[in-house]
């Protein structure tokens, strides 16, 4: 008898123990509920920036965050300044995607000091950076850029060009982090697989198709038949250069093209056959994740200090795998 009541006294306790635990999850899950968050991001004028923030704006409502957010036009100066403003609000967090590498080291350590703690977003800066913020949630740029390498490799073997030729890059705003990292992992990961594919010049695109299609036009001019590929950190700048192709009379399905992203244009280029592949960095995971990563801080969570998205090579055969935009 006192065996069972023992064991009946046990059950009860441990139902007890759940039940409070059970109370104590759900109390945490609603912590960040009505918490105030700030996102400082670049322009909204590129494709990418604007799908950011409209999927940014979604999940922080369903999540139940009271937001702000900020846009910069690639001016670093000006994102600085906005820090300060972010600051003197007093947030209980802050989710920054800083437009330089360097540049804006010296704010997320105004940010650390006022005890606000900061999600890094999309573009990860420089190493010297890392003790000033709490969590980088985003694209690894690096491993992108060595899938990207991969992916050429592919290209060029099912162009016919075996892996010798060359090609020339379409780079983004120069000092951002995301195209500096994309191109370090690119060519380092090019040099080691392909040795003898060549990088023939390279210019910013500045993550608009208009300024790629100017770059890749003089490029092309330039290089002329010598190209045999093309690697844009972004599907809309590898947009603007299969235009400067078409004007240039080269035929861009005969090139090997690798972009980033899948984005609605890198989708309906691989579709049609023109591109060869894209890199999967889509605009709603890389939100998300943002977002994610700062209720969790709010709910008291531990986080890992780096929380990267998947990245896969993305060809015609696993279109699918592009996010949202399946059914164009």
């Amino acid at each position: 008898m006192k065996t069972k009541s023992l064991v009946k006294h046990s059950i009860t306790a441990l139902a007890t123990t759940a039940a409070l635990a059970s109370a104590m999850s759900a109390s945490v899950a609603q912590a960040a509920e009505g918490k105030s968050v700030i996102l400082l991001q670049p322009t909204e004028e590129c494709t990418y920036c604007a799908d950011y923030l409209r999927f940014f704006k979604q999940e922080a409502t369903a999540a139940g965050l009271n937001f702000e957010t900020t846009t910069s036009p690639f001016d670093p100066a000006n994102q600085a300044n906005q820090v300060e403003q972010a600051i003197a609000k007093r947030p209980d967090a802050i989710i920054l995607w800083p437009i330089d590498a360097n540049a804006l080291i010296p704010s997320m350590r105004k940010i650390q000091k006022a005890g606000i703690p900061l999600i890094i977003s999309d573009a990860l800066p420089a190493k010297q950076s890392e003790k000033f913020w709490d969590v980088y949630t985003g694209g690894n740029s690096e491993e992108i850029g060595r899938e990207s390498a991969k992916a050429m490799v592919d290209a060029f073997e099912a162009k016919g060009f075996g892996k010798k030729g060359e090609i020339f890059v379409i780079t983004g705003t120069p000092g951002a982090p995301t195209s500096i990292g994309r191109m370090k992992g690119f060519t380092e990961e090019l040099n080691k697989l392909a040795p003898d594919i060549k990088i023939l010049g390279e210019q910013p695109g500045n993550w608009d198709q208009n300024v790629s299609m100017t770059a890749a036009s003089s490029l092309f001019t330039r290089f002329g038949d010598q190209v045999e590929g093309v690697y844009a950190v972004e599907d809309l700048m590898m947009a603007g250069v299969i235009v400067a192709a078409e004007r240039a009379n080269i035929d861009a399905k005969k090139l090997a093209l690798v972009g980033v992203g899948c984005e609605v244009p890198g989708y309906k280029n691989i579709k049609a056959g023109i591109q060869y592949a894209t890199v999967l960095s889509d605009a709603y995971s890389d939100a998300k994740y943002a977002v994610d990563a700062a209720v969790k801080l709010l709910d008291g969570e531990k986080l890992d200090k780096y929380i990267y998205m998947p990245n896969p090579i993305i060809t015609k055969d696993n279109l699918s795998e592009c996010k949202g935009i399946q059914d164009l």
